[in-house]
């Protein structure tokens, strides 16, 4: 494993062949375009262990690497080097062709590869990839181009810091037969063969992985290969089909990073040991499938949008899932750390090694893992863990493990409790419920008998909620001086979109209105069910959520036909265009696939701005005086207009402020919640006190 001076050249180099293919870029496939990089990268590690050799692949890879005329002559050489090499009994691949890739094969290839040579001389530049490690520089970039640009099948492929943290977490050995059933570009098992790779080698270690797109299968490999994982296979499987099985193992360790909230069609012959999971969301199939596929002492670590610890759809597989111990712990990190996304995710620890009941054994306990205040702001805006950090996480989960009944608490950062104690809580399982606000104890537990008691504990929680509301707002003013002057830009450039009337037209633009009147029609709406989908209106827009009181449903299947362009994604930020204007809120995990109505705006962020910063900023005095003066229609009926949003002002401060202001609006929006929760407690125990004492009728 490369040590931290080793990994900060290697990302030098990596950046120095980024640039080399970056003139290149514009209007090509970058992801394919990577997927050779590694190829050669690969190939020339190869070439430097078999330098002494007379293998036929040497002759065409150095005449590849002295060529510095016509770049197709580069390309085929490249091509007959790397069929060469896949044919030598020592190479970590086999079958080149059937990667998938084309790059190296075919004429028409040739006169499409330009970068190739600019790419090849670049590596033979000093210090090169292969000096410094090629895992470092593969990782890095991989790395790169998600922050360009990305996948776009659906799966967030992990930074490296979370993909080793999976890895510390679960600790594969030496002989451990390792699964990844949603591998993506192998991130979390190439961090796993680097971990039993430091611990004696990977050669008696197995691993197994499938993606959930076919199109990330040759760099999944590849990535697997640079990782010293020999003669990888990757196959393909799908969350629609997740496999299940009540039968245990056979893998110790299973790490992944599935695809959040995808629909799950129903199959036959299904079995779930912890309940069946909804159709329109397989989160909790994934999870119930790494469990099914332990050995008996195996530990899994999957990461899981923050929903599927609170949401109510998944109470009742929590709850069976607690109550057989199969949750060891969860791990909350903070946000903005993928490339793709801001929002934050929780680590689930699963394992197989159950308990006795829970009447026979209050010693086990659940261990939570607060690490949202870790990580710093690195470059390209992308918040970044540390060494420090993942070695915190990492030895606070491992030391639990070995002594749990001698683990000291941390306040603001770790806390364990029975099983018992998280059934009696419906199974809530997000980390900042227990640990956030100086490890907050929730004493006095009221049996049911107590209001007045109640509205004591409430008062309490109010008294802490203000405390945290306090401190992220001196934080965040903390941080706004620590900056420098913030840049004012509008919405339009914010997102990243040219003239508004473009929008329209392309699903994928930063701003774009709901659909009109008729493709909604009235005829369309239908009473909700497993089949339907919710669609934002105005009216559903209420305290900086979405209220689904009155809100209405249209059919899955006429959403799939006639509107999928309007389909929400976690992280947009629905904005109601009459009415009350400034009225927005930010689509979370519970809201994914959901559709935007008439009426409304979606606003789609670019990676580098945080949504809950302009939500907050929308909502913000100065951003509605702007929007009162620039709206059309009555007093009582507002309306504002794409083009006149797209000019509004906003300050936009560096990604590491923005995250700070995100979260004090947050403390601040949840202290106002405690308050609206003491009201109606206070209101029921005045009713409550009123029915006991007066007499019946």
């Amino acid at each position: 494993m490369e040590t931290v001076d080793t990994r900060g050249l290697a990302d030098i180099v990596g950046d120095r062949l980024w640039r080399a293919y970056l003139p290149f870029q514009r209007g090509r496939n970058t992801f394919s375009d990577l997927t050779s990089m590694l190829a050669i990268l690969l190939l020339g590690q190869f070439a430097i262990t078999k330098a002494e050799s007379r293998a036929a692949f040497l002759t065409p890879w150095k005449r590849a690497l002295a060529e510095k005329g016509e770049h197709a002559r580069v390309v085929e050489g490249l091509g007959a080097a790397l069929r060469g090499a896949s044919a030598h009994p020592d190479f970590p691949l086999r079958g080149a062709r059937s990667l998938g890739y084309t790059t190296f094969d075919s004429s028409e290839a040739h006169d499409d590869s330009p970068w190739v040579t600019s790419f090849l001389v670049a590596t033979k530049e000093a210090p090169t990839p292969y000096e410094v490690g090629i895992t470092a520089v593969c990782d890095h970039l991989i790395e790169r181009q998600q922050d360009e640009g990305g996948v776009a099948s659906g799966e967030f492929h992990p930074p490296r810091a979370v993909s080793r943290l999976l890895a510390e977490l679960v600790s594969p050995e030496p002989g451990d037969r390792v699964l990844d059933p949603a591998c993506g570009l192998g991130g979390p098992l190439a961090a796993a063969a680097d971990h039993i790779a430091s611990r004696g080698g990977l050669a008696a270690a197995s691993f197994e992985a499938h993606v959930t797109d076919r199109g990330n299968v040759p760099l999944a490999t590849l990535n697997l290969a640079v990782h010293g994982v020999e003669l990888p296979a990757v196959g393909v499987s799908w969350s629609a089909s997740v496999p299940n099985s009540r039968d245990s193992g056979p893998f110790d360790r299973v790490l992944s990073n599935p695809p959040f909230n995808q629909r799950r069609p129903k199959q036959e012959g299904e079995a779930w040991p912890f309940g069946e999971p909804t159709d329109s969301n397989a989160n909790f199939a994934w999870l119930q499938h790494a469990w099914m596929r332990l050995s008996q002492n195996g530990i899994a670590a999957v990461i899981m949008p923050p929903g599927a610890a609170w949401s109510k759809g998944g109470e009742a597989i929590r709850q069976r899932m607690v109550a057989r111990g199969a949750v060891l712990g969860i791990v909350a990190l903070p946000p903005g750390l993928f490339a793709q996304t801001a929002i934050p995710v929780h680590i689930w620890l699963l394992t197989r090694d159950a308990p006795p009941p829970l009447s026979a054994d209050r010693s086990r306990k659940v261990l939570f893992i607060d690490a949202t205040q870790l990580g710093i702001q690195g470059q390209r805006r992308r918040r970044l863990l540390t060494d420090d950090d993942v070695n915190r996480i990492s030895q606070c989960f491992l030391d639990w493990r070995e002594r749990p009944g001698s683990l000291a608490e941390e306040p603001d950062f770790s806390r364990s409790l029975p099983p018992q104690d998280l059934l009696d809580r419906g199974a809530r399982l997000d980390p900042r419920h227990y640990v956030r606000a100086g490890a907050r104890r929730e004493s006095g537990e009221d049996d049911g008998g107590s209001l007045s008691r109640k509205l004591v504990n409430c008062s309490r929680e109010l008294q802490r909620s203000a405390e945290v509301a306090e401190q992220r707002l001196a934080e965040c003013a903390q941080a706004a001086l620590c900056g420098q002057t913030p840049p004012t830009l509008t919405l339009h450039a914010i997102a990243a979109v040219p003239e508004p009337r473009t929008i329209a037209r392309d699903p994928q633009a930063g701003l774009f209105a709901g659909p009109s009147g008729s493709l909604i029609p009235a005829s369309q709406y239908v009473e909700p069910g497993p089949d339907s989908v919710p669609v934002v209106m105005p009216q559903d827009i209420s305290g900086g959520g979405f209220s689904t009181e009155k809100i209405k449903y249209v059919p899955l299947t006429y959403t799939e036909m006639r509107l999928p362009r309007f389909r929400l994604r976690v992280g947009d930020v629905v904005i109601a265009r009459r009415g009350e204007l400034g009225r927005c809120a930010v689509v979370r995990d519970a809201q994914s696939g959901w559709v935007c109505g008439t009426g409304c705006f979606v606003l789609r962020p670019p990676s580098d701005v945080d949504p809950d910063y302009i939500a907050a900023y929308l909502r913000s005095k100065v951003a509605r005086e702007w929007l009162d003066a620039h709206s059309t229609g009555s007093m009582t009926m507002k309306t504002i207009s794409q083009r006149a949003l797209g000019e509004l002002p906003v300050v936009l401060p560096d990604l590491g402020i923005q995250h700070h202001i995100a979260e004090a609006m947050r403390s601040v929006e949840a202290h106002a919640q405690q308050l609206r929760e003491q009201l109606a407690l206070t209101r029921r125990i005045r009713e409550e006190v009123l029915h006991k004492i007066l007499p019946t009728v």
